[in-house]
């Protein structure tokens, strides 16, 4: 009262003279608020209820619930709130009465005070704006004509509500006209309800402060974001049937519009969703300004090509709205044939960047002669084979380059010559050209080495080998496949022709060396030439005609394929005609050599009617590929080590699980059979990555070309008629049924893997289960011999099935004898 009455000679008295008191506010503690609230649909701000009826958080024994606030204290607050509202609101207010304007001007700051017989009045444009002569009941007449006001006003107390901001719950207050009256009576009133009290995290959010369900926690069983979402639901719903956009507008008259975007819809429905719910056409004409829709797009594909370059750009080659950038196959297929060389396909790449703006449209020329420079020609091409046989019939396709392997082995041969001081044919001791090939990460490589041992004087006048000085070795690659496959099929149907060709020249001839005079050189340069028994020199005893030797190199699979026993590797021996029952046994048995004759006269007497079938093939499918010597078939020794290591390294295992650590036989299995397991998920991860990847070929890029025709042709059929409509539409249907198998294909092998993952999970929790019973989880021998193998730097590769690769390989049998020791130690210890 001290407070309402300082300043002012009237005192409160004078103050509740000047109110329009109504006699709700003389009720009960329970008052029911003004009827105003009520219109419309508007829920008015539940009325305090009684102690006993609080909200838990004033209920806690731990919280005490705020005390009451003086009456003058709320008056001085509810009349400050008030001038804190928005100019539109004091617009919206002027029209409904005139002495709002005496109020107004008696209380707010105004430069420019209405003109008579306006109605509508101009508010100050700083909103807290006080006179300072301003008196507390000038402040509270003026809050009760706006209550007055809005009591039967609902449309323009919803005006109120909304542009309050972050005032919402006084002004809910503010609005009780009980309040106000009985701030000018000695009645005390409880303070009105909310959930959480001052300085509470939740507090801060006044509007959901007051609400009469809590919408803010998020404790167990609560409920508490369900409810938000209804609220949310609500809101949205409100809007949609009155035709209003669902917005807010922050402190500082920032505006934000909440837009309804569907979630977690698949990529493959884009279409739909987008169409559906107009994003992107919503998204840009909500955030920027004006009609020009090419101008607002321009501003989105700026933003994405700045934020996400790399994919933008790999989306638009992906859809053909962009060139997509030429790989060394594509660029040196390009130049076949278009019959160009290297200086004009730089005047072609001059001109697309000059003319079109295409800054690069293949790799670079480095890359392209890594392929083996501009000397010799290089082939290209596509092949296409079905994948999987017995699963279906797609075809996927292989991207394929070669170079002819005779030019490349003269041309490194002449390099060597010439860079070799003082080179002289006749000490050359040996020449061998050493061809390997290996499949790994969805492509098959195709490289040679060739090594040029040298002779040293004897001191006697004569050449010798020095077996002190290393030989001159370059390798260099000859063919590619990008292949998920690694068959014969798919060799022969690549690169083999053009492969063998060259090599089998290279296996019949021999190397001429002789100088000549080459253009842009001082002097006479060494050139080297393969030639074949029409030469004049190949049977002449001279130094300048030297023989070079052939060797293959590879792991058995590889070799199987070469000689014409694919799929044969596991059951026949690559070197003899032993089948596994045979050369596995303990006698050491030595069989009969093969030859390449044999080999072909073995295929011969295979096709002879009725075909031969089983151990009368002896491994035999067709004639070798090449002409290389079946002796000259180098064995591969890591490939054997690899074998043997792991063969030991299980054994091992085995023995200590059934024979000292007594495991029961279904344990042992699902060991066996979650190793197994293991690699077939590394197969089929690696099929769906091929399937995935954007090489040439691939079930991913296949999907992109066929739906991009469909696209186009879509598009086209509108502007044909009759024959060539019915033509344009079953092309159609077809390409729409390519797209439904690949799709089909790529889920097929996802849930395969998903398959496979819970098999084996299952079979591991049973495991776990088996560990359990019998105490052995972390003491069990298997991990005993594994800490001892990582104490010697080796690890069992999980992605490899727990094998041993070729590098521990190599440690294990470097430290055999220590291993075996400290492994023969632990295993017995383990009996005690």
């Amino acid at each position: 009262e001290d407070k309402v009455g300082s300043g002012d000679k009237n005192g409160p008295e004078s103050a509740r003279g000047d109110l329009n008191l109504k006699p709700a506010a003389l009720k009960s503690d329970n008052v029911e608020a003004p009827a105003a609230l009520k219109s419309d649909g508007v829920e008015a701000p539940s009325a305090a209820k009684p102690a006993e009826e609080s909200p838990a958080a004033l209920k806690s024994d731990d919280v005490e619930a705020p005390p009451a606030t003086k009456p003058a204290d709320l008056i001085e607050l509810q009349a400050d709130e008030v001038m804190k509202l928005p100019a539109k609101s004091f617009d919206a207010l002027g029209a409904k009465t005139a002495d709002l304007k005496r109020m107004q001007a008696d209380v707010l700051d105004d430069e420019q005070p209405a003109k008579p017989g306006t109605d509508v009045l101009k508010p100050p444009t700083n909103e807290k704006s006080l006179k300072q002569s301003a008196t507390t009941e000038q402040k509270i007449s003026l809050a009760d004509a706006l209550l007055d006001v809005c009591e039967n006003d609902s449309q323009l107390q919803e005006t109120l509500l909304r542009d309050t901001g972050n005032f919402a719950n006084n002004l809910a207050v503010l609005l009780r006209a009980s309040v106000m009256t009985s701030a000018m009576s000695d009645v005390s009133l409880p303070t009105p309800k909310t959930l959480y009290p001052e300085g509470h995290d939740f507090a801060k959010y006044s509007m959901l402060n007051t609400l009469n369900i809590d919408v803010m926690t998020r404790e167990d069983g609560s409920n508490g974001r369900r409810k938000f979402e209804a609220l949310a639901r609500d809101l949205h719903n409100y809007c949609k049937e009155r035709g209003e956009e669902l917005s807010f507008e922050t402190w500082n008259n920032y505006k934000y519009v909440l837009l309804q975007l569907p979630v977690e819809k698949p990529l493959n429905e884009s279409d739909k969703w987008f169409k559906k719910y107009q994003l992107i056409e919503k998204t840009l004409d909500t955030v920027l300004v004006g009609d020009d829709m090419a101008a607002k797009i321009q501003c989105m594909l700026e933003y994405i090509v700045m934020r996400h370059g790399d994919a933008a750009r790999d989306a638009l080659v992906e859809m053909g709205m962009l060139p997509k950038v030429l790989d060394v196959y594509e660029m040196s297929a390009t130049m076949e044939a278009a019959n160009i060389g290297i200086t004009q396909w730089r005047q072609l790449v001059q001109c697309f960047k000059e003319y079109m703006n295409i800054d690069k449209i293949s790799v670079s020329e480095d890359a392209w002669r890594k392929l083996g420079s501009d000397v010799g020609e290089i082939k290209t091409g596509v092949f296409s084979y079905v994948k999987n046989k017995k699963k279906g019939t797609r075809k996927e396709n292989a991207v394929w380059w070669s170079m002819d392997p005779r030019a490349e082995f003269e041309r490194n041969l002449a390099d060597f010559a010439n860079q070799c001081p003082d080179f002289d044919p006749k000490r050359i001791g040996a020449i061998q050209a050493i061809y390997a090939g290996d499949h790994g990460q969805g492509k098959h490589r195709f490289a040679c080495k060739n090594v040029v041992h040298m002779l040293v004087d004897d001191g006697n006048g004569g050449l010798k080998q020095d077996k002190s000085q290393e030989p001159h070795t370059v390798i260099y690659p000859l063919a590619d496949i990008k292949a998920s496959k690694d068959t014969c099929e798919v060799f022969k149907g690549t690169i083999h022709q053009h492969l063998a060709t060259g090599i089998n020249q290279i296996v019949h001839g021999k190397v001429l060396f002789e100088k000549v005079e080459v253009t842009d050189k001082e002097g006479k340069q060494w050139k080297c030439t393969v030639i074949d028994k029409e030469h004049a020199k190949f049977d002449v005893e001279t130094s300048e005609v030297v023989d070079a030797e052939p060797f293959m190199i590879g792991d058995l699979k590889y070799y199987s394929q070469m000689l014409g026993k694919e799929d044969f590797d596991s059951s026949w021996c690559c070197h003899c005609q032993l089948k596994y029952a045979e050369w596995q046994g303990l006698n050491d048995a030595v069989g009969a050599p093969w030859t390449l004759d044999l080999l072909r006269a073995q295929h011969v007497a295979n096709e002879r009617p009725p075909k031969a079938t089983g151990v009368a093939m002896k491994g035999v499918r067709e004639i070798p590929l090449f002409d290389i010597p079946v002796e000259n078939y180098i064995w591969p020794i890591l490939h054997t080590l690899i074998g043997i290591g792991n063969n030991i390294l299980a054994y091992l295992v085995d023995y200590a699980d059934n024979f000292i650590q007594l495991l029961p036989s279904q344990q042992v299995r699902l060991k066996k059979d979650v190793k197994i397991l293991d690699k077939k998920i590394d197969e089929e991860r690696a099929s769906i990555a091929h399937f995935d990847s954007a090489n040439t070929g691939s079930g991913k890029e296949m999907l992109k070309i066929a739906k991009r025709k469909i696209r186009e042709m879509k598009s086209a059929i509108n502007y044909v008629e009759g024959e060539a409509k019915e033509k344009l539409q079953k092309d159609i249907d077809e390409k729409e049924k390519e797209v439904s198998s690949l799709e089909a294909e790529r889920e097929a092998m996802s849930k395969e893997l998903e398959r496979l993952k819970k098999e084996k999970s299952s079979k591991t929790e049973k495991l776990k289960r088996f560990k359990a019973a019998r105490k052995i989880d972390a003491n069990s021998l298997y991990t005993g011999i594994d800490l001892i193998l990582k104490k010697y730097g080796i690890n069992r590769a999980e992605y490899h099935g727990g094998d041993l690769t070729g590098v521990h390989v190599k440690k294990l049998m470097e430290s055999a004898k220590e291993i075996t020791d400290d492994i023969r130690d632990y295993l017995i210890g383990s009996l005690h």
